[in-house]
């Protein structure tokens, strides 16, 4: 790849985490399909070394929810759907 490309990519990164601390957690990409999963992975060695540790690539919650609605909080929503969908999240997010 093109080093300026990746030097201003890690420039924007290293600004964004100085600008959005809060926002320097890891970043899922939750059940791709198979393309995108693939033309993601094929690009991530482009991205800043800092950029590439948060990144994780799982099959999650989402998996087998077939309608948003099932895990929304309102009235038509699921409600043990809702709470093993969200027990899901916390636990990628404890590892």
């Amino acid at each position: 790849g093109d080093a300026t490309f990746r030097k201003a990519l890690s420039a924007a990164s290293t600004k964004a985490n100085e600008l959005y601390p809060s926002l320097a957690g890891p970043t899922f990409l939750l059940n791709l399909p198979k393309l995108l999963g693939a033309l993601v992975k094929l690009f991530t060695p482009l991205f800043p070394e800092e950029v590439r540790k948060r990144l994780k690539f799982e099959r999650g919650p989402l998996k087998d929810v077939d309608d948003l609605v099932d895990i929304s909080g309102g009235e038509l929503g699921n409600a043990d759907a809702r709470e093993k969908f969200l027990n899901e999240v916390d636990a990628l997010l404890e590892n």
